[in-house]
């Protein structure tokens, strides 16, 4: 039988699981949601957020690598939301997929040298 998630991993970009801060601000909005990623990829990112956005949105993004060096900051569009539970409590979140977009090339090249020997790795 085939899942949702059967797609998500035929990615052009494929994904690693990788926690790294995140935040992401609405374009033309004010609030900035802060998170943790769910995985990391060269063509986007999935979080858990408190608050649905919309679905194609646009949005900012900064990404921070730990690697001692600034955020990488680009521009990003919600290509998924799906509400899921908290088992623990009564808290919903939306685990939201970003697609990167506008994303420089210093900053894309950063990306993939970050992300190359972590992939050999899984």
């Amino acid at each position: 039988m085939n899942s949702l998630w059967d797609g998500f991993n035929k990615r052009k970009f494929p994904r690693l699981h990788l926690t790294c801060e995140v935040s992401v601000q609405p374009l033309g909005k004010p609030k900035v949601f802060t998170a943790s990623t769910e995985d990391v990829g060269m063509g986007g990112v999935s979080v858990m957020l408190p608050e649905p956005l919309e679905r194609f949105g646009r949005c900012k993004i900064s990404l921070e690598l730990k690697d001692g060096e600034p955020p990488v900051q680009c521009t990003g569009r919600s290509m998924w939301v799906i509400p899921s539970q908290d088992r623990r409590s009564a808290k919903r979140n939306f685990d939201t997929g970003f697609e990167f977009l506008d994303m420089d090339e210093f900053s894309r090249k950063r990306l993939q040298a970050f992300l190359a020997p972590l992939s050999k790795k899984s």
